[in-house]
């Protein structure tokens, strides 16, 4: 199993895989602080461990104080690092050690966001050795988080091992809950692996168990894994349903209502229905100044306004794509809008237009080994995602959530291509 590295060793090898970072904010510093504090702590033993625990609050005390409020006002950083101060005090405690898992858990979720994946990986490690005492709860969370970031490593084997880990925590605690957690997991894994009924029963399974822990969060996961699983194996009224339920769930966050209309509206654009996927395209792009989510609803709406022959719209995406591309570090996202993009400008008719960025693509997946995507660039399956799918039979369910979307949201056309962008 992937063994959590030295906190230096694992920040080189987060560097080294974001080229263009020189460092991830302003908290690098604390991070690594806090991952050699943990680090030292996880090897000590039992006669010198709480004497160490009380160097290593100390020593975070002081660089917290040195840091002041200036370089790091993220509130959830400065209650972390308070929680973490308090669980390091209190080691020996159960109520200690469960701060000190919170706190790392929240360390660990602002360390992936920034890109510092083997930090965040190591860290946890670390942290489930410090807070062994920790309740079942905690001590659940920490793998399950440590699991999440082992996959998204692509380290497969490694992230199923630490989901059983979880999984068997929450069976002796009888924890729906983290039993949930650890089911939607494996269910990725699964699907990463090709293996679809594998995954879709992991998913159902940590769908009913999110049902009996009441937690609205894993619900929206649980439908989110089966939106792409029921779509991958042709059961389109499953996908659109579940589709529809993860939507549902996120009113209110409107990130995850974005990314849920997007998911949504490449059904409606796979299934025949593009007036459909148009409005839920734009519907996302007011929603959101995520660049991975508006390259991937910029894509999807230039396709379905070319198949709708509205070329002014297509015009006005493409413009937009090309100051979104330009300003933006996620390769694999730009070449996806790009090719979504060449595909319309082929269904207005417009082949040179296709042809140049077609070609871009071509630079970018070449460059990169995206294979597939290189495959799918090729001129004859460009035709065919550009030629209108005829519409796919639906059940009357998901036939009234193509109409709800076909009427949604006009307003969102002033919003869709006036949001801040950012990184």
């Amino acid at each position: 199993m992937l063994a959590p590295l030295s906190p230096l060793e694992a920040y080189r090898s987060d560097l080294d895989r974001e080229h263009r970072r020189s460092e991830f904010g302003n908290a690098d510093t604390v991070w690594l602080l806090l991952a050699h504090c943990l680090g030292r702590l996880a090897k000590a033993g039992e006669p010198v461990r709480d004497q160490l625990a009380l160097q290593s609050a100390n020593a975070l005390r002081d660089l917290a104080d040195s840091i002041g409020d200036s370089e790091e006002s993220d509130p959830a950083h400065v209650r972390d690092l308070q929680m973490m101060i308090a669980g390091l005090s209190a080691i020996e405690t159960r109520a200690g050690a469960d701060l000190v898992s919170r706190a790392c858990r929240g360390f660990a979720a602002r360390m992936v966001e920034s890109g510092a994946l083997f930090v965040a990986f190591s860290a946890l490690g670390f942290a489930r050795t410090v807070a062994a005492d920790a309740t079942d709860r905690e001590r659940g969370l920490l793998a399950a988080d440590q699991a999440r970031i082992a996959r998204q490593l692509g380290e497969l084997d490694s992230a199923d091992e630490l989901y059983r880990v979880a999984s068997a925590i929450g069976e002796r605690s009888s924890d729906s809950e983290l039993l949930s957690r650890s089911s939607l997991g494996r269910g990725v894994i699964a699907r990463i692996r090709g293996n679809y009924p594998r995954s879709r029963a992991f998913f159902q399974h940590g769908l009913n168990l999110a049902v009996s822990a009441n937690s609205r969060e894993l619900e929206f996961y649980a439908h989110q894994g089966l939106t792409i699983v029921t779509c991958v194996t042709g059961d389109s009224d499953g996908s659109i349903r579940h589709g529809w339920d993860a939507f549902r769930l996120a009113v209110g966050d409107v990130t995850r209502e974005a990314e849920t209309l997007v998911n949504l509206s490449q059904l409606c654009l796979e299934y025949g229905y593009p007036r459909a996927a148009l409005r839920g395209f734009i519907s996302a792009l007011a929603r959101t100044n995520l660049l991975r989510i508006r390259l991937s609803a910029l894509g999807g709406a230039a396709l379905a306004a070319g198949r709708l022959e509205q070329r002014p719209l297509v015009a006005r995406i493409a413009r937009e794509v090309a100051e979104t591309t330009e300003g933006s570090a996620l390769p694999y996202e730009n070449a996806q809008a790009l090719y979504h993009l060449s595909a319309a400008h082929l269904a207005l008719g417009d082949e040179v237009g296709a042809e140049r960025v077609r070609q871009e693509v071509q630079k970018i997946a070449s460059a990169r080994g995206y294979h597939e995507l290189l495959h799918q660039v090729e001129r004859d399956e460009l035709a065919r995602t550009a030629r209108l799918t005829e519409p796919r039979e639906l059940a009357s369910t998901s036939r009234s959530v193509v109409s709800a979307l076909e009427a949604f949201e006009p307003e969102a056309d002033e919003l869709a291509f006036a949001t801040i962008r950012a990184d």
